[in-house]
């Protein structure tokens, strides 16, 4: 144990030694997120068109007021940058084409065991605004906008058949940047790096409408917000993700970034973020995800792990192990069309004894092939 936390230790510098500063660009012009940069509020919640990718993402877990029926949500705004040579100019009023924007929004009714989903593709401008400047957004079917105390925001989520959520989310902590000096590594490429910021826990409460009938909710929800250029390596074919709300009041984000032989890239990882908001992490040597156990979708064919544990060595705690188990199985989100699926559920995290001691989200991408050539 002694050997395992003395590299600990010495391991972030290990990896600061095989840093490689990243281009100004990526290779189809668009701009890559730098180094050190320290987020400037509220004018970094709002839109960076001129990096090539970039979403706002939400989920969380709801309950009704007398804990009778509990839900878990999803909402996603991506935007896909058009023309690199004009993606930092102004769009037209009227109907920008610069940008696309792509919508994913879903609720999972967990007693009802049903699972709603919607995906709209919009264009900037008369279909789809984002303001540079704070968090004001309005694609589609999803609505965004920061309060006036500058510290919480409203969000709107229209579902298909007249079905709409309605939360006002307050941040318990600070924003959180995540990173070697604050860019966040998507494989050996050195444009493959994000800035990417999030509230790991914001207080829920609003307002579900379902069927005709308004539903009071609270719960908790996280916050992502994710800047980038070129997501994935070449030789990478997806991920899974997973933000953990533990009971203790801490959080957990871990990510394996799987290779196309079957293999995880050195730069997945562990975070811990504690009561302040304060971050330790490890990389991929320190730490195993695991499958317990699958579900096969009748829709798609696809077999997704959507029972996992993942066993880690913290630095100073020695090993802890989280086992993610789904709250409800179908929850695969197939939009439009189904050649890019993915499953994206609510979850609940257990110890190793088997003891509840916390809600997850649980993301499995690029089990249907083809998400790294579509995202770069």
């Amino acid at each position: 144990m002694k050997f395992f936390l003395l590299f600990f230790l010495i391991s972030p510098f290990l990896l600061l030694a095989e840093w490689i500063e990243p281009p100004v660009r990526s290779s189809k012009g668009y701009r890559v997120p730098t180094p050190d940069y320290v987020p400037v509020l509220p004018r970094d919640h709002g839109s960076h068109p001129e990096h090539g990718i970039e979403w706002w993402y939400w989920v969380g877990h709801l309950n009704t007021v007398d804990s009778k029926k509990h839900f878990g949500f999803q909402s996603t705004i991506f935007r896909l940058a058009g023309d690199s040579k004009k993606s930092g100019q102004s769009s037209n009023a009227h109907f920008g084409n610069q940008n696309l924007f792509l919508l994913h929004s879903a609720l999972s009714d967990l007693e009802e065991g049903k699972y709603l989903q919607h995906e709209r593709v919009v264009r900037e401008g008369w279909q789809a605004t984002a303001s540079r400047e704070t968090l004001q957004l309005n694609v589609g079917g999803i609505k965004v906008s920061l309060l006036e105390d500058g510290m919480g925001h409203e969000i709107i989520t229209r579902y298909p058949g007249g079905g709409k959520l309605e939360l006002t989310l307050h941040p318990t902590k600070p924003l959180v940047s995540f990173g070697d000096r604050g860019l966040s590594r998507k494989g050996s490429d050195p444009a493959s790096v994000s800035w990417y910021w999030s509230y790991t826990r914001l207080q829920a409460t609003g307002t579900l409408h379902q069927n005709g009938v308004e539903i009071p909710v609270e719960g908790t929800a996280w916050m992502d917000h994710e800047i980038s250029s070129s997501q994935l390596g070449e030789d990478l074919a997806g991920w899974d993700w997973t933000c953990m709300q533990l009971d203790d009041g801490t959080e957990l984000k871990a990510y394996r970034l799987r290779k196309k032989d079957g293999g995880s890239d050195p730069w997945s990882a562990v975070y811990w973020i504690d009561q302040e908001g304060k971050t330790e992490r490890v990389y991929e040597k320190n730490f195993s995800w695991e499958t317990l156990d699958t579900w096969t979708s009748p829709k798609t064919g696809l077999q997704y792990p959507t029972t996992v544990e993942v066993s880690v060595i913290h630095p100073t705690k020695g090993q802890e192990v989280y086992r993610l188990r789904p709250l409800l199985d179908q929850q695969e989100f197939t939009g439009n069309r189904s050649d890019n699926a993915y499953w994206e559920g609510a979850c609940e995290v257990l110890n190793e004894k088997g003891k509840r001691i916390g809600s997850a989200y649980l993301e499995l991408a690029g089990y249907g092939g083809g998400l790294g050539a579509r995202l770069n």
